[in-house]
Order: structure tokens, then C-alpha cells, then sequence
């Protein structure tokens, strides 16, 4: 009895913390997409960049390769291939 209420509070805790972090997650996306800066992201330093800003897809390419976090907003279809419209 005593391992099942074990069980049940570090599940619980286990949960609360996913709710947690995918809320944090959540805010941050928000945050970005809005074009919201509210420094406390880490992604605060990033450059705002859209396909319109490189004459070439190689170039959005290598900007994306350098740092995908910053340059997610690239990656329309998440396939790893950004900027598919450019040449």
C-alpha cells in the first residue's frame, strides 16, 4: 500500500512538471511569433529573419544549419529544408 501512494505522488509530481514545461514552451512560442521580446527567452538574442531576407536558399540554408533554434521560423513544414520557395 505504502509503494502504491509512492507511486501516485511522484506520478503526480511528474505530471505537474510536463504541465509546467509545456506551458513555459508554450509562452516562449508565443512569445515569438508575436514578435513579443520579453527577455527573460533565451532566444531574446536571436535575429528575426524571414526567407525574404537571403537571396538564396543555400544562404537560409546555412543560417538555419548554424543555429536551428533561432532559425525554426524558417523551416515552414519542419522537414529540415528551409526556405523551399527560394533558388
Amino acid at each position: 500500500m505504502k509503494h502504491k501512494k509512492i507511486t501516485v505522488i511522484l506520478f503526480s509530481l511528474l505530471t505537474l512538471v510536463t504541465i509546467a514545461i509545456s506551458c513555459s514552451e508554450s509562452s516562449d512560442s508565443l512569445s515569438e511569433s508575436s514578435g513579443l521580446n520579453t527577455g527573460s527567452s533565451s532566444s531574446s538574442n536571436c535575429p528575426t529573419k524571414t526567407c525574404g531576407d537571403f537571396a538564396t536558399q543555400a544562404q537560409a540554408q546555412a543560417a538555419y544549419n548554424s543555429n536551428k533554434s533561432c532559425y525554426k521560423n524558417l523551416d515552414a513544414d519542419g522537414d529540415g529544408k528551409v526556405c523551399e520557395s527560394l533558388k
